[in-house]
């Protein structure tokens, strides 16, 4: 193997030389690709505060619609039981009619 090394040019600072240019290049790529990078970081931490911060402090009038939301959602389930037994008929027994027995 270092037969064959003997006969490959060697440059004085013992690295083959690489033109200019392409260091340029190749540097101007290495920062492009890490300003990509931190850039897309930055996006997606921004969307994700943003994302946070909506949850946790909703503006004032779609807090306001949540908590009407959570009132409906109240009376409906307060409201079904009351509904079921107005459904029966009057000769049936509601479903707790064991847990009213006397003991």
């Amino acid at each position: 193997m270092h037969a064959l090394l003997a006969f490959l040019p060697r440059p004085e600072g013992g690295t083959a030389r690489v033109p200019r240019e392409w260091a340029e290049a190749s540097d101007w790529f290495v920062l492009f690709t890490l300003g990509t990078l931190l850039f897309l970081l930055g996006a997606f931490a921004m969307w994700a505060w943003l994302i946070w911060r909506r949850t946790t402090r909703p503006e004032p009038h779609v807090k306001l619609l949540m908590e009407l939301a959570e009132e409906a959602e109240n009376e409906a389930r307060t409201a079904a039981p009351r509904e079921e037994a107005e459904s029966q008929a009057p000769w049936e027994k509601s479903p707790d009619w064991w847990k009213q027995a006397d003991s």
